[in-house]
């Protein structure tokens, strides 16, 4: 197992402290050496940050890149291998179900009731109740602390929809006021009327390039979380109660049609968007509207990273008009989530490595442009001083109250057992629905065909057991009735 040098991670400055949480040092490690692994990339940066903290008490922190798609499948490798590779894994949520219930993850709640609790209380009360809950306990137990408040939101191009041409353009050919997206319906709409050929008039000024009213994260990989942004809204579960799939009901095949016409409205070559072409689309100027995580905002007040810096506005994912009134939800796709691997032979030392970054440095990790962190913590949603990629104060607590209330529309990934096979099947089919090779309804009755198969082989009873417990969790969250 190399240990790969992080390009750019040794250099990088830390935050400022902003003591804000008062935590005290445990005693001395005598020198052990924590493996921790995770995605390549700026997500890794605490680590560095914070290093000297680590090594005043005898620990030295060596880090493992894997790439972004790979995690699932090296981490489980070198569980089942058991090698001892890792001492502290970072992996995202989705895959707790799957790694805590095969037991390669150690149980946290013992090291969380250590005293003095200053040392070893991760303040689980401070996070907010969808991470914890679903994303941080299996079967009653505490198996990983969060790091990361993945969630998505809507960004858009204030400063476009203020203007009074384009309102009066758009009142004009829509009989009504031009505002930010409140439903998918919307979303096309408003997508339609921001899409322009070069040479034609945006606000007043001649276009040089095309413009696009909306973009999409339309690659394989993650694509299936921008469909499932459009399904949640109707209360429809993953599966019923005998874990039958529900994705290919009439709502899901028109959610999946909704995106498949957005894409009319998007870049030609959307089919290879990922995080950062969409991110790229939006913060160089290309697009009127995007659903993004909420870093991107962070970097998008940055005028060394984005041309449209001051310009951009916030708010909730769209949704759909259900009984009167519009039903929100904002998918939660990959978050990250910080465990101790049960074959650790340090665990006391890899569980503190684990809480600092967690609670004790939380907020400087979220709160810097040099990560893709976002907040998860009230303590993050409080502090807007720290935010200081923003103009001032009340440009950063208007960024926080957006993501606050994307927040409370979260719905969460699969996280039962087989989580990994379930979304990478949607998402293969959505991608084949995007590019035209199946009809919506066509990608998601084979959907529906081979989660039953994957249900079949991990074992039907003992998904539905977990599943019914997952389900009183989304219950008690108020995702579904």
């Amino acid at each position: 197992m190399s240990m790969l040098a992080l390009p750019g991670l040794l250099l990088a400055e830390s935050p400022p402290r902003q003591d804000v949480v008062k935590w005290d040092f445990p005693p001395g490690f005598g020198g052990v050496t924590v493996n921790v692994v995770g995605d390549a990339g700026h997500n890794l940066r605490p680590y560095e940050f914070w290093k000297e903290d680590f090594k005043k008490i005898g620990i030295n922190v060596e880090i493992i890149e894997v790439p972004f798609a790979g995690v699932y499948e090296k981490e489980k490798t070198e569980f089942i291998a058991e090698t001892g590779a890792f001492d502290v894994v970072t992996f995202y949520p989705a895959y707790i179900g799957d790694f805590a219930g095969n037991g390669y993850l150690e149980p946290l709640d013992d090291y969380m009731n250590k005293e003095p609790a200053a040392v070893w209380d991760p303040n689980a009360k401070d996070v907010l109740a969808p991470f914890w809950e679903l994303y941080c306990k299996f079967d009653g137990k505490v198996y990983a602390l969060p790091i990361d408040g993945d969630v998505h939101m809507l960004m858009y191009r204030k400063d476009l929809f203020a203007n009074p041409d384009e309102k009066a353009a758009f009142q004009k050919k829509y009989g009504k006021e031009l505002a930010p997206p409140e439903t998918w319906d919307d979303w096309l709409q408003v997508g339609e009327f921001f899409t322009r050929k070069k040479g034609e008039t945006l606000a007043g000024e001649v276009l040089t390039e095309n413009f696009y009213g909306s973009a999409e994260f339309a690659k394989r990989g993650f694509s299936f979380a921008w469909f499932l942004d459009r399904w949640a809204s109707f209360g429809e579960p993953y599966f019923d109660e005998n874990m039958e799939p529900l994705v290919n009901s009439s709502n899901s095949v028109k959610a999946l049609q909704n995106m498949v016409d957005s894409l009319k409205n998007a870049p030609p070559d959307v089919l290879g968007y990922g995080y950062d072409e969409l991110r790229d689309a939006f913060l160089k100027g290309y697009a009127a509207m995007v659903v993004q995580w909420t870093d991107v905002p962070k970097k998008g007040a940055d005028p060394s990273q984005s041309a449209i810096a001051g310009k951009i506005g916030t708010g909730r994912v769209p949704g759909w008009e259900i009984g009167g009134k519009v039903v929100h939800r904002a998918m939660m796709p990959v978050g990250r989530v910080v465990a101790v691997a049960k074959n650790s032979a340090h665990k006391d030392a890899a569980y503190w490595v684990a809480k600092h970054v967690s609670y004790d440095t939380s907020l400087e990790n979220v709160s810097t442009p040099l990560t893709g962190l976002d907040p998860y913590r009230t303590i993050h949603f409080t502090n807007p001083q720290a935010y200081t990629m923003f103009a001032n104060e009340a440009e950063a607590q208007e960024y926080l109250d957006g993501v606050f209330a994307a927040m409370a529309d979260g719905y969460p990934e699969i996280f039962i057992p087989g989580a990994a096979q379930y979304e990478d099947t949607l998402d293969l089919h959505v991608n084949k629905a995007l590019s035209g090779q199946e009809s919506p309804q066509e990608a998601l009755n084979a959907v529906a065909k081979e989660w039953n198969e994957i249900t079949d082989n991990l074992g039907r009873e003992k998904q539905i057991k977990l599943w019914r417990k997952a389900l009183v969790a989304y219950k008690a969250l108020g995702l579904i009735k």
